[in-house]
C-alpha cells in the first residue's frame, strides 16, 4: 500500500519548520554509505510516518521544504545538509554563464534548476518540467522560497505527442522516481494520468529560440522524450550541451548516446549515472 504522505505546507513561510536534531540524526542514517541498504532502508520504514516533516533546510545556498520519507533528494538535503547529484552538478558548473538558457526535462523538487537558477545568475532562463503534481506542488514553493523569477516550471512530461499518460511511481518512499513506464517506476503502487506534450511545442510557446544546456532524468523514457526535438524542431533549437541520466538505458527503443553521436554531440564527463554531451556539430 502507498505510505501515508504529509499533506502539501505550501502556505506557512519558509524557515518555520526547521528540522530537530533527532531528525537530520535518523535521516543522515538513511542515506549513510556506510549502512547496508537494508538497513537504511528499515530505518526509513520505522521511523517515515513520525518524521516525515516537512522540514525547511538549506543546501549550497538554497532553500527547500523537504520531506524526506517520500524522497531521496529530500532526505539527502535533510540528513546531509547539502545538495544530490553533487558530482552531476560539478560537471555542468563550468557550462554556467550569464543569459544562458537551461532546460530541465524531470525536474523532481529543484535541485538542478535552482542550480542552475542562482549559480548563473538572474540573466539566466530556466524552464523546468515535473509531471507528478505532488512533486511539482514541491517544486513550486521551493521556486517561490528562493524568490526564483528566471525559472518557469510546468507541471506536464515531455513526450513524442501532446496527450495524457499513465504516469507510474511507488506511491510513497521516492515519488520522485515516478516515470512513463512502468518497468522505470520500480514497485508500482500509484498510477495517476498526467500532461505530456513535445519539446518543440513547448519551447515555441515560451519563446525560446536557442538552448545551452539540457538536463534530461525521467526513469527510462529519455529516447522518447528527448529525440522528437531533433526531427520537429530546427538545428538552432538542438541544445548545446546535453546531461541525459544512462542509468535506465536498457528501457531505451532507440540508443540515446548512438543517435545524439550522430547529430554531433560528443562525451564531455560522466557520472556513474549521467553521461555529460557537448554538441561539436554546428
Amino acid at each position: 500500500m502507498p505510505l501515508s504522505l504529509a499533506p502539501i505546507d505550501s502556505a506557512s513561510a519558509f524557515g518555520t519548520r526547521a528540522p530537530g536534531r533527532f531528525a537530520c540524526l535518523v535521516w543522515a542514517l538513511t542515506v549513510s554509505a556506510g549502512i547496508p541498504q537494508a538497513r537504511r532502508k528499515a530505518i526509513r520504514k520505522h521511523f517515515a510516518a513520525r518524521l516525515a516533516g516537512p522540514f525547511d533546510v538549506t543546501a549550497g545556498g538554497i532553500a527547500f521544504r523537504a520531506y524526506p520519507a517520500e524522497n531521496r533528494d529530500d532526505r539527502m538535503l535533510v540528513g546531509r545538509g547539502e545538495l544530490p547529484e553533487a558530482e552531476e552538478h560539478a560537471l555542468v558548473a563550468p557550462l554556467l554563464k550569464p543569459d544562458m538558457v537551461f532546460v530541465d526535462i524531470g525536474a523532481n523538487v529543484g535541485t538542478y534548476a535552482l542550480f542552475v537558477a542562482t549559480r548563473a545568475g538572474p540573466g539566466a532562463r530556466v524552464l523546468a518540467f515535473e509531471p507528478h503534481p505532488r512533486t511539482f506542488a514541491k517544486l513550486a514553493f521551493n521556486l517561490c522560497a528562493n524568490g526564483a523569477r528566471n525559472v518557469v516550471a510546468r507541471n506536464l512530461a515531455i513526450a513524442a505527442a501532446a496527450g495524457t499518460m499513465e504516469l507510474y511511481s511507488d506511491g510513497g518512499g521516492n515519488v520522485g522516481h515516478a516515470s512513463l513506464l512502468k518497468e522505470g517506476a520500480g514497485t508500482v503502487r500509484s498510477t495517476q494520468s498526467v500532461q505530456v506534450a513535445p519539446l518543440a511545442a513547448i519551447l515555441a510557446e515560451e519563446g525560446i529560440e536557442a538552448i545551452d544546456l539540457l538536463k534530461i532524468d525521467v526513469e527510462g523514457f529519455e529516447d522518447r522524450a528527448l529525440l522528437p526535438l531533433f526531427d520537429q524542431a530546427p538545428e538552432r533549437l538542438w541544445p548545446a550541451a546535453i546531461l541525459i541520466e544512462t542509468v535506465l538505458s536498457t528501457l531505451w527503443q532507440h540508443d540515446c548516446l548512438a543517435v545524439l553521436a550522430e547529430k554531433g554531440y560528443r562525451r564531455a564527463g560522466e557520472t556513474a549515472e549521467n553521461v555529460l554531451l557537448v554538441r561539436t556539430t554546428p
